[in-house]
């Protein structure tokens, strides 16, 4: 690898830091999509059909897919009809606007309860991404364990992410393992489980941008094409999944990826599905 490409990760992977095996993910048909709970039934019924629909769908994936090099902006779901970009709130939630809509998608009640904010979906939104990112870099009782400037660790985001009962680890994406570790996340998104992943760049922009600065999240993969959320635009970007895992591993030619990946060129971190709890 080019010195120019060298990421911070690509050293925590060599020293097999946060490299463990990737997780297996769950079946296809078992965690894809959250089932309806039946009180929910009539509620739902009484919404407008596209509100309905959102509501069930929040990450869009029943849609047909964006169309490489022309993004389309994801809309929370509202009860009320005003339409509100799924959006960070500011520089720091990028990772917890990915939480807030990860949890919307694996839970029905939630994603209704988040459409009927008193005061607007985009407000309930922002208020969702505070909640995530503090629980994201607090600890028991409260206690500060991540500065909160700095966005959301990876290791916070996987103790707090969850898709339905599916909980999540997180693996670093770097050196050898960096194939092995996005296939595992490819082969997720494809049975219907999203998955987060963290992006930077390299040495070649300096030691700042050589580890990870953003969050986005990898929302489906059909037929090669893999479709992404960016928080940062609050879009929907659909890429190559062969550019998605060239830029694992440190190349830089992919035009379509960067944008999906909020400007970096690297995905070089992951959280991936561990296990489902009831």
């Amino acid at each position: 690898m080019a010195a120019r490409t060298v990421r911070v990760t690509d050293v925590l992977a060599l020293v097999g830091a946060f490299a463990g095996p990737a997780s297996v993910p769950p079946p296809v048909g078992r965690f894809g999509r959250p089932e309806v709970p039946g009180d929910l039934v009539p509620a739902l019924d009484a919404l407008a059909p596209a509100v309905r629909a959102r509501v069930l769908d929040p990450l869009g994936r029943e849609d047909p897919p964006p169309v490489p090099g022309r993004p389309r902006t994801l809309v929370l779901p509202a009860s009320d009809g005003v339409v509100a970009p799924a959006r960070q709130v500011d520089e720091r939630t990028c990772g917890a606007a990915v939480l807030a809509l990860l949890a919307l998608a694996g839970d029905p009640r939630l994603a209704l309860g988040l459409s009927r904010g008193p005061h607007g979906v985009g407000a309930a939104f922002a208020a969702a991404q505070r909640v995530l990112h503090a629980r994201a870099t607090r600890g028991p009782g409260g206690l500060p364990l991540w500065p909160a400037a700095l966005g959301t660790p990876p290791w916070g985001a996987a103790r707090v992410a969850r898709y339905g009962r599916v909980r999540y680890g997180h693996r670093v994406v770097g050196g050898r393992t960096a194939r092995t570790v996005l296939g595992a996340a490819v082969e997720a998104a494809g049975a219907g489980v999203p998955v987060p992943l963290y992006t930077g760049g390299d040495l070649a922009g300096g030691v700042s941008t050589a580890v990870p600065r953003h969050v986005v999240l990898l929302t489906t993969v059909r037929g090669g094409v893999a479709t992404v959320y960016e928080p940062s635009a609050g879009r929907l970007h659909a890429v190559p999944v062969a550019g998605l895992v060239a830029g694992a591993r440190g190349r830089r030619d992919d035009r379509l990826l960067a944008p999906a990946l909020g400007g970096w060129p690297h995905v070089v971190w992951a959280l991936l599905p561990r296990d489902a709890r009831g």
